[in-house]
Parts: C-alpha cells; structure tokens; sequence
C-alpha cells in the first residue's frame, strides 16, 4: 500500500471507525468479501457502490466534496473552509461524514477524494491546466498584460515573482467568480465553452468566423481570465474552477431546523392502522381480480390508462391506490407476466394467507426500496410509462431521504420544504421535485408510514430495521423482522359477513381467505369500496356445484362466514340448484347426451339446441358430432344444468380456470449473502494485506481473468472469479465491439477461450461476452 493511498488510510482506523465504515456501506460486505484493505479500497471506490453510498449524504457533505473536487487532490482543510467561506469547524465535520461513508479520506490535514469520484464531479468543471503550468511557457509581457488585468501592480517584477502573484491572485476563486459574473452574457457564456473544451482557442480563428465570440474573447482576456501562450489564449483551470463556482451558491448550511409535531399517539397509530387495512383490501382485491381475469398488457408491456380506468371502476379503487398496488405487488414479486397479461403468481397464496404485519412487511420494504415513485411515474419522451415497467428515477432517494428527516416526530412536511439539503443530488427542477415530494408523502400515507404530519409508530419501526439491516449478516430479511415487530400494531381484523334475504352477501372488511374462496365459487361480484356486495345466482350457484361443490358444503361455509341464520330464500336457491343438478349428463364419447325421456324430449324440442344436431339413440340418450365442452355449454346456456362423464360414467369435477403467472427467469439478479460487519472488521484488522487468504479459497478461474483483462483490480477479478466458480450473479459494464457501453446483470456459465457464457437478465437470454470488454464488476442486487 502506498503512503497516503486510501488503502493505508483504512488500514489506519481504529476498530470503531471500521465498523462504522462497514455499516455505512454494507454493499461491500456482499460475498466474496474483501481480502485485505487494498480490495476494501477498490470495492468502496467501485462506481455502483460510490452511487449507493451518495444517495443518503446531505447538502453540506456534497458541498464539500465538490469543493475537493474543485480545488484538487491534498486539498488543505483550510483551503477549503475558504472557498465555502464557512468555518474549519463545520467543514471538519463534513469532512468526517465524508470519511465516515468512504467518500472522503484525510492525512495530516489534508484531504483526498477516491479517484472515480473525483472524476464525477470534476466533469462539472471541466478541464484547463493550472496557472503556474501555463504560465511557464508564457512570454514575461504576456504574464505583466495578464496580471495588470486583475489589478496587480507587475512593477520590477521578474517572471517567477510574476507567477506567484498570478496563483496567488487567481487561487482566491471567490474574488474571481465576481470578476466572473461582472462579465456580460457572451462572455460568460464564451468561459463555459472554454472550461469545457480544453480551455485553448485561437482568436483568429474564432474571431473570422463568429464576431461576437472575437467580442466575448477580448473581454475575457481583458479581465484577466486567459493567458496568451504560444499564439494562443488558454484559460487556467483556476478560472475554471471561478467560473463554476460563479453559476452555484455553494454554501455550507447547517441542518435545517424541522420543527416537532404534536399530535397524539392515539389517533396516529389508528389512522395508520385504518390505512394499512384499505392498503391491504384493495391489493387483495386486485390480485384476487387477475386470479379470475388477467389484467391486460399493452403490446410492449405494462397496463395502460385505459386498463387502469376499467380496474378502477370495477375494483372501485382511486386511481393513485390502483397505481401503487400494481408496481408493489410486481416488484414484491405478487404479480407476474402471463400470455394474457398480468397475473398472481404462485408467491401470491403464500402471501393472502398471512397475518397482516406480514403482508403489509412485504409491501412497505418493497416499496421503501423503490427508485420510482408509483404515483408520479416519470415521462420517456412525451409517453408515460406504464406500470408495473421499471423506472430510472431519483424519487426514490427523496423518498428515504425525507422519511429519515422526519424521523422522531418531526414535520414531513416542512421536512420536505428543505429536501435540497436532505438529498442534495436528486437533479429534479422546482417543479418535478415538489411533485416527487407530494408524490411520497401521499405514498407513506396511504401505506400507513405517515399520518398527520408524522412518521407513524410502523414508520419508526421500517427506518429502525432498515438502519439495523446495516449491521446483520441478511440472513433475515428485513421484511421478516419488520414483520415480527409491527404483530401487536397491526391485528387481523374481523371479517363481517351479511348474508341478506335478497339474495346478496355483503362484506365488510378484508374477506379471509375462507369467505373470499366461497363468495368467489358460488356468487357474483357487484360492487366493492368500504364493503363489497356478492349476489348469489342460479348461474353461479350451479358454477360451484359444476367445479366440486356440494349443496351441503356451500351451506356449511356459508354458515360458517356469518354470525346470522343462512336466510331461507339462499338456502332454497343452493338446494333447488343442486336438485337440478346433474339431471342431465353429458358422456364424452363426441358426444353422448344422457336424461330421463322427458328431459330428452324437451331437449329434442328445444330449438336453440338444433345447431348441436342432436339424434336419439334410444328413449333416454341422444348423440352429438360436437365435442363435449360444447354441447355442455350449449345446454347451460337453454337453461339446463347438465354435468360431465367420463366414458366410464364418472362424473367430471370442473376446474374453475384461475390465472397464475409461471415462474420465470427473473429480470433482477438474485442478491448475495452478506458478512456482518463486526466479522468483516476482524478478518481485515487480522489481516490487513490479505496474505494469508490468497490462494486459500481463490481458484485458477481469477488468474485465467487477470490475463485475459488486466485492467480489472483484485477485487474486480475476485467477484468475477467467484461468479464463474459458482454461478453467482454479478453487474458488470460491458463495451461490445462498437463501442457501445451497458450494464448488465449477468450470471456467468463458463469460461471459454477469450469468453464469458452467461444468462443476461437485461435480455433474458444466454449472451456472451468478451472479457477484455469488460469495465467494471460490481456485485449484484
């Protein structure tokens, strides 16, 4: 490890600054676990992990940074504390956040950024080199033309004295951005061109072709701002550095100060409690919905505003809840991909079945882990995207952002006044920020995370988990845990069912699964909201009795859903139904139609039935060209309430259709097991080169792809080795042969040759890749 590299920097923590580090970041703790501090290093400075690891930094934690970015690397504290014009003691304290979060590094009173990040926000800025390179090769009346500009008295001056005024006089970047914004538009525009574009320019050249740029060139030279170097006009980087710094107030400001909310405990927890039952129904509703009918896709994928108009009326649900229960049960992996659109999946009955705090768990850590915001869906182009399609988006930043601000009882509301500050790197506009922030704590409210300006009891307990997440190996899942902890908050409620003389049941309540499959077999569904209507037909009763039912059974559960007497016109329809039923038996021989004489008779009779083209073999039997399905439906539909035989004569139970998405390759990568973060610490603080462990558990596979790409680091080659070895996913950036750059999920089969075989879960299909082509690894999920 080099002196002064971020390596040795972690190497020389202390054992409680480790652990914090590790807990901050605990992507880095994802099997194969760093051997040593150098891989610790490059893990944290992997541009997957850098991106996570930003979302959650504060405004006076970005400002710093980009002002090390600024200034460059071994940037003194100092330096910095007056390019923000703020105090050493605040930018110190930034500083340590930084460093806390693997962000930032400091050695004797100086700072460094990891390279990639470096590179990130110095884009901003753009290029140039610094004063004092640039002034080398200057002509000494060049450099005195340069210095009288910005006001420096150049008499008896010798060229190195005229350098180090020049620095000095440039290296104070606030006085320049005045000089800066005192330039007219053109001109500053004219910087933003150079400090983009290498910083040089010739005058002749821009000035033949575009006066007004010649215009803008002399004024900026006049200022000071360019140094004449060989023919030509250069702006330092310095300048640059000005010019940036002139667009931004980039200023260091506390925390803001969100006030406290009073509001009793009471009617919190029963508003949310009130929320996470109507939460829970209409996704239940939904779901059970796609079960009997799937939900139907537009060509290229998701549900359309027209679907989602007919669901909601049918479901009677708003429009934003609709929104909210498709993306969570996809994403929670409830709902899936069928032929005919969207369907349960198989996990689905697992789900229905559980108490509540578990089905609620499920929905509210999915929801929590969202990048999009269900109910302010981002636009591609001028098209919305459908849900439940994925979405790039930083809603969910602002999102975590602002319920982790309002923790403790503080306002959401003002909370999300001052998101800025809590999520500084969104890069929404005034408008679509605020939408973001509406959008969220409408989101919380209807999952029962907020209710009346406040995080709710179940709110604290998802940020209490999820922050103690960081410190556990995953062997538990955070929607396990939540679970356990939200039981007492979130009883099952009753389940109210009134079965009326009108032949109607009405449900109050989130149906069980008992009550939701009898209604479901034996009656129709009319209306649904705060309670849902059924009503009991001839046709759906005898649906029932044709998929297994009995008369006696259907009575029984009945019953049994209802604190009240089964209401006597119900009973009479169940019994008279199932009287009838069977009467007539259709034997599948292509087909054979069985009945008294009488009934055959009527059925002979029966003209809408000629089309089956019926011929009597004998008192009672009748035959028919026509498959059985079809003349079963033919009957029903006269009004007869036939059943199916087999050539046996036994009678054929009916399967009621219901739509379940198949499980399918999924297009998520499958998560890894992480180490806790205390086991991490000791392995490394045992082991800070990682000696004793290399070549212990590492096969041929990592020197076969450190040959085959030598630009990949050891932790790189680690996690991909590993991924190889045993088929584990992992995220790479992939180049292909024309130069275009994804990244991709992928599940590596074999090495061969000079290639990567593997499942690509961006194309769901088998892929191959190059190895050389590969940029960067980091781990999956």
């Amino acid at each position: 490890m080099d002196r002064g590299s971020f390596a040795e920097y972690l190497a020389g923590l202390d054992e409680a600054a480790l652990l914090g580090l590790l807990r901050a970041r605990p992507d880095v703790r994802v099997e194969p676990v760093p051997r040593g501090f150098g891989q610790l290093a490059q893990r944290l400075s992997g541009p997957d992990s850098l991106v996570a690891a930003l979302r959650s930094v504060n405004g006076a934690s970005v400002a710093v940074g980009q002002a090390a970015a600024a200034l460059g690397s071994a940037v003194p504290v100092e330096a910095l504390a007056r390019l923000l014009g703020a105090p050493d003691m605040a930018v110190r304290d930034a500083v340590d956040d930084l460093c806390g979060r693997g962000l930032m590094w400091a050695d004797g009173g100086k700072v460094w950024l990891p390279e990639r990040l470096a590179m990130h926000w110095s884009a901003e800025i753009g290029g140039g080199r610094p004063v004092a390179t640039i002034a080398r090769s200057a002509l000494v009346e060049d450099l005195r033309s340069t210095a009288e500009a910005l006001g420096i008295a150049v008499a008896g001056l010798r060229k190195p004295e005229l350098i180090t005024r020049l620095g000095d006089a440039l290296a104070d970047a606030r006085a320049v951005a005045d000089v800066v914004r005192r330039l007219p538009k053109a001109a500053r525009d004219r910087l933003d061109q150079l400090r983009h574009g290498y910083g040089q320019y010739y005058p002749g050249y821009v000035g033949n072709r575009e006066p007004r740029g010649e215009n803008a060139d002399q004024k900026i030279a006049a200022a000071g701002l360019a140094l004449r170097v060989n023919g030509r006009w250069e702006m330092p980087r310095e300048v640059a550095v000005a010019a940036w710094l002139a667009e931004r107030e980039l200023l260091l400001t506390g925390r803001p100060d969100i006030p406290r909310v009073e509001v009793a405990a009471e009617s919190v927890l029963a508003t949310a409690q009130a929320a996470v039952q109507d939460m829970l129904q209409a996704t239940t509703a939904l779901l059970d919905d796609a079960g009997s009918s799937p939900i139907t896709a537009l060509k290229k994928g998701g549900v359309g505003p027209r679907e989602r108009s007919r669901l909601a009326a049918r479901l009677s649900l708003p429009a934003d809840v609709l929104l909210l229960g498709i993306d969570l049960a996809y994403a929670a992996g409830l709902l899936g991909r069928v032929d005919a659109g969207y369907a349960p999946t198989e996990q689905y009955s697992t789900w229905r079945a559980a108490e509540p705090s578990r089905q609620w768990a499920a929905l509210v850590t999915t929801w929590f882990e969202l990048e999009h915001a269900p109910t302010s869906r981002e636009i591609d182009g001028e098209k919305e995207q459908p849900p439940p399609l994925p979405l790039a988006s930083a809603a969910g930043m602002i999102r975590q952002a602002l319920l982790r601000a309002a923790a403790g009882g503080l306002s959401v509301r003002t909370a999300g006044e001052h998101i800025d500050w809590f999520c500084p790197l969104h890069g929404y506009d005034e408008v679509n920020r605020g939408e973001k922030v509406i959008a969220a704590v409408r989101e919380a409210e209807l999952l029962g995370v907020v209710a009346g300006d406040v995080v709710t009891g179940c709110g604290e307990l998802l940020l209490a988990v999820l922050d103690q997440e960081s410190d556990d190996d995953g062997s538990v899942s955070v929607a396990d845990r939540l679970a356990e902890l939200v039981t007492g908050l979130l009883p099952e409620l009753p389940c109210t069912v009134i079965l009326q003389s009108d032949l109607t049941a009405v449900v109050s309540g989130r149906p069980t699964v008992a009550v939701s499959g009898v209604l479901a077999a034996s009656a129709v569904s009319e209306a649904r909201g705060t309670a849902a209507v059924w009503r009991f037909t001839p046709t759906s009763v005898r649906a029932a009795l044709d998929t297994g039912w009995t008369a006696t059974r259907l009575l029984a559960e009945l019953t049994a859903s209802s604190d009240r007497p089964l209401p006597q016109p119900l009973e009479y329809l169940i019994n008279d139904v199932a009287r009838r039923h069977g009467q007539v038996r259709v034997r599948g021989m292509r087909s054979c139609v069985l009945a008294d004489e009488a009934v055959i008779t009527e059925i002979l009779h029966t003209r809408s039935l000629a089309k089956l083209a019926l011929a009597q073999l004998a008192p009672t039997v009748l035959s028919s060209p026509y498959e059985l399905d079809d003349v079963l439906a033919r009957l029903r539909a006269a009004g007869l309430s036939p059943v199916a035989e087999d050539v046996r004569g036994a009678v054929i139970v009916e399967a009621r259709p219901e739509h379940r998405a198949a499980a399918t390759a999924s297009v998520h990568a499958t998560p890894r097991a992480r180490l806790g973060a205390t086991e991490l610490a000791d392995r490394l603080l045992a082991d800070p080169h990682g000696d004793t462990s290399r070549g212990v558990d590492v096969s041929d596979t990592f020197d076969q792809l450190a040959m085959l790409n030598p630009d990949l680091d050891d932790a790189e080659l680690m996690l991909l080795s590993d991924a190889v070895d045993h088929q584990h996913d992992v995220r790479i950036t992939y180049r292909n042969k024309s130069g275009g750059q994804t990244v991709r999920a992928i599940q590596p089969r074999q090495l061969y040759g000079r290639w990567l075989d593997s499942w690509c879960h961006l194309r769901n299909a088998q892929r191959e890749f190059t190895v050389a082509n590969i940029e960067s690894v980091e781990p999956a999920g």
